[in-house]
């Protein structure tokens, strides 16, 4: 039974979705419009605008003309304007805090389960890593970028990734040392302000990650910075110690910086 809800909910989704995009091409569709370009049977149609007309995606324009997406649905895309921006005002300040300090330090963004890489600044470091980390998904559990990240939701939030991770891969909870454990690593980081991960005894580098949190809601993170540094330089009270101010520093500069690009465009918008 619960397969089945599954994928009648799978479905429902598909025919938005494709409601969407068909609303997306003109200014106003017709329901027959709509009927052809979806191939949906106009009681389905009728139903799910109806929904989407009572969420404030679609407005019904009159009988003739048909419908009409809202100005609502630019919200769907207001997480991927974020991290580009974010992205974009982070660039110079993670490069000046690199050619001041020298380490490398990289930006993620939450994707689901995971974290990615969106910039990085092993190319100004003489002590960069060999690995190639930009535009690479770390786990969350086992990174500490992710830990960072994680350790800063809201207990709703942690549940709803955790759960993520169990159905699309199990392992990385147990390898963590399952749920209690877990729960006590974030614990951990929360108390701590940063994450961290126990790297193999082969490795030279180490790291340790804090989050970039929102200006105006600290339990909301945008994403997280992750410096690396070698443990034959440094141990980690050290670089703790030493780094983390402005580390912070940079964190903090960051979500100010995302949080005026953002208040500019809103502004366009506004007297657009």
């Amino acid at each position: 039974m619960r397969r089945m809800d599954k994928e009648s909910s799978v479905q429902s989704a598909r025919r938005v979705l494709t409601i969407i995009e068909a609303l997306n091409r003109r200014r106003v569709t017709s329901l027959e419009v709509l009927h052809a370009r979806t191939r949906l049977p106009k009681s389905t149609l009728v139903r799910l605008l109806e929904t989407l007309i009572e969420e404030g995606y679609v407005v019904r324009v009159s009988r003739r003309e048909g419908y009409a997406l809202t100005d609502a649905v630019l919200r769907l895309s207001a997480g991927i304007r974020h991290r580009d921006v974010l992205v974009d005002v982070a660039r110079p300040l993670m490069e000046a805090f690199t050619q001041e300090h020298r380490w490398q330090v990289s930006l993620a963004t939450s994707e689901n389960s995971w974290m990615l890489v969106r910039f990085t600044t092993r190319h100004l470091s003489p002590f960069a890593r060999e690995e190639i980390f930009l535009n690479r998904r770390v786990p969350m559990l086992q990174s500490a970028i992710g830990r960072a990240y994680m350790g800063f939701c809201t207990s709703e939030e942690q549940e709803f990734i955790l759960r993520l991770i169990e159905d699309s891969h199990p392992d990385e909870i147990e390898t963590a040392g399952g749920r209690e454990k877990v729960a006590a690593i974030l614990r951990r980081v929360r108390r701590d302000g940063y994450g961290t991960i126990v790297r193999p005894a082969e490795d030279p580098s180490r790291s340790f990650a804090i989050p970039i949190l929102h200006r105006d809601r600290t339990d909301r993170p945008l994403g997280s910075v992750v410096i690396f540094y070698y443990r034959s330089v440094m141990t980690e009270a050290e670089a703790v110690a030493k780094y983390m101010p402005p580390l912070t520093r940079l964190a903090a500069a960051v979500a100010e910086g995302l949080a005026q690009a953002l208040d500019v465009d809103h502004a366009a918008a506004a007297n657009g």
